[in-house]
């Protein structure tokens, strides 16, 4: 009976080598390079919606020649031309990183999911996946119209200041308004809606794919 036991045992997985193991190692400090070079590009935007609020604040509050704008705007500047030269290395990365946990999560249900009464609940889980994803996109329905509405304005005002007769004029101030607010609510909404999600998106689908 022992003989017959062991001979009906399943065969063990060999242990991996060392070749492999160095493998899973690079693998995991590549991801963990990708996702600090997404981080701070992520922090950039950040600072550049903060900075760009600020220097609204300021000019509006103090005047366009006061130092508190001139120091807001030379900070935004330096920020934008940060966040502008992490772009080339941070918007691919991200998308891999999105797309590749996405693709992983769904074959692992695929295989989880392989007999006949499993595969409902396979595809309960692949559905409930989608309806998530556009969370987890950084923005929701009504935080994306909002952003819309404000860019909307944004350019309203643009289109006025460009048509106005004069700067000073009527049109040009109300369309300086209008751009001025736009801007300022549209960087408020993206450093505390927006951005905290897009935060939280690198670390979410690393867990997608460890699971």
């Amino acid at each position: 009976m022992e003989g017959i036991g062991a001979a009906t045992a399943p065969p063990q997985a060999p242990p991996p080598t060392r070749r492999a193991a160095a493998a899973a190692t690079l693998r995991g400090l590549l991801a963990l390079a990708a996702d600090a070079v997404v981080y701070c590009f992520l922090v950039g935007l950040w600072l550049c919606n903060v900075t760009s609020a600020a220097f609204i604040a300021a000019r509006r509050a103090c005047g366009e020649d006061s130092p508190a704008a001139a120091i807001a705007k030379q900070l935004f500047v330096v920020a934008l031309v940060a966040t502008g030269l992490l772009f080339y290395f941070a918007a691919p990365l991200l998308l891999w990183r999105s797309g590749n946990g996405g693709r992983k999560t769904e074959a692992r249900e695929e295989i989880g999911g392989g007999g006949d009464a499993k595969r409902p609940v396979a595809q309960g889980r692949r559905s409930e996946n989608t309806g998530t994803r556009g969370r987890q996109d950084g923005v929701g329905p009504i935080t994306a119209h909002v952003l819309i509405f404000l860019i909307m304005v944004m350019v309203l005002g643009m289109l006025m200041q460009v048509l106005a007769p004069e700067k000073e004029s009527c049109e040009g101030r109300v369309g300086s308004m209008l751009v001025d607010v736009g801007s300022f609510l549209y960087s408020l909404m993206f450093c505390f809606i927006v951005s905290p999600n897009f935060l939280i998106q690198p670390r979410a689908s690393r867990a997608k794919v460890k699971c």
